[in-house]
């Protein structure tokens, strides 16, 4: 056999180096795990002491409205998470659904850097009433683990700034489910036609990224807005976000991109409904009729053959998100006994 068309050795000799299956993107790779690890800083900066900034000696919530608050934000997450990936198949891309959620997590970080200062929370939420002395004034930054300041009652307060910040609170909850959906699957297209290897190598430093951002978050951004100042361990999430917002739109002609095709929700949503609202369709009217042939036999399938298979495989999954519900519910009950029954 004829082997002079041959560049490349089959089993590669000694001496031969095999590509690096990242030749060419690790630009692009390096910046998604970058972005993750500073994101991941920034979300455990606000789940970390969310509940003992807000019943600290200055905002004053009480212990249940302070936990309700932590609790929805962290609920609304990961609900929002289903609709970031909607958003970005069928409408705005991953990039772009990405590039928006980074700049609104920042717009909701800054809602509560505001309150942590002591001249723009008084300018913002305006200055405590009702007889209660230093709420908002002079000087009132502090440590909210620590003793209240002069005039103040920690925890008597009527929540001091909810709706202030229930806003940064929602808004940074929108954006990290924009982020969170769709950055593991954005990071999967840079490398899924280098072949498996290269997938598993990349979400090894994926989860690396994610722990790292985590840990970091948890020691040292938790201690220093426990022990030293709020607005501190506030600002450096901000500026970490900066930098990630950077990085990613810097980084954006090193990335794959592919544009919205469609979400797999809708052809599932128009299938069960028109399901459980038979009526609702005209009997004499094929699904088809509006479709052209080559649209119909895409690879010998019809569209609703997907649609059929992924509220297959759906039938199969909800029994098992089912059985976290109560799991979820037991694990987060001695946290909320705990925060309610010992002082702060």
């Amino acid at each position: 056999m004829d082997h002079r068309g041959e560049r490349r050795p089959l089993l590669g000799g000694r001496g031969a180096k095999a590509p690096s299956a990242f030749a060419g993107r690790r630009l692009a790779c390096g910046a998604i795990l970058l972005v993750e690890a500073l994101e991941r800083l920034a979300f455990y900066a606000v789940v970390g002491n969310l509940v003992l900034y807000l019943n600290g000696s200055v905002l004053g919530w009480e212990g249940p409205s302070a936990t309700r608050a932590s609790l929805v934000f962290t609920g609304a997450a990961y609900l929002v998470s289903p609709f970031g990936g909607w958003l970005a198949d069928a409408q705005l891309g991953r990039f772009r659904t990405i590039a928006a959620g980074l700049l609104l997590y920042l717009g909701g970080m800054l809602f509560l850097l505001l309150t942590a200062e002591p001249r723009t929370r008084a300018i913002v939420c305006g200055n405590r009433t009702g007889g209660e002395a230093g709420w908002g004034g002079p000087g009132a930054r502090w440590n909210a683990s620590g003793p209240a300041a002069s005039g103040e009652q920690a925890g008597t307060g009527g929540d001091y700034c909810r709706g202030f910040v229930y806003t940064g609170l929602v808004i940074i909850g929108l954006a990290v489910g924009c982020v969170k959906s769709n950055i593991t699957p954005f990071g999967a297209d840079q490398v899924t036609d280098r072949g498996p290897e290269a997938v598993r190598k990349f979400f090894n430093w994926f989860y690396w990224s994610i722990n790292m951002g985590a840990i970091l978050s948890l020691f040292l951004i938790s201690y220093i807005q426990q022990n030293i100042d709020f607005f501190i361990g506030y600002i450096i999430p901000v500026i970490c976000l900066v930098l990630g917002t950077l990085i990613f739109l810097l980084a954006g002609p090193a990335f794959v991109t592919k544009p919205p095709d469609g979400s797999a929700f809708t052809g599932m949503a128009r299938l069960l409904f028109r399901s459980c609202c038979p009526w609702t369709a005209l009997s004499a009217r094929s699904p088809y009729s509006d479709l052209s042939e080559e649209a119909l036999f895409t690879n010998g399938r019809r569209p609703l053959d997907s649609a059929r298979d992924n509220v297959k495989v759906l039938k199969r999954v909800i029994p098992v998100f089912l059985t976290l519900i109560p799991y979820w519910m037991v694990y987060f009950q001695p946290v909320a006994i705990l925060l309610f029954t010992c002082p702060l």
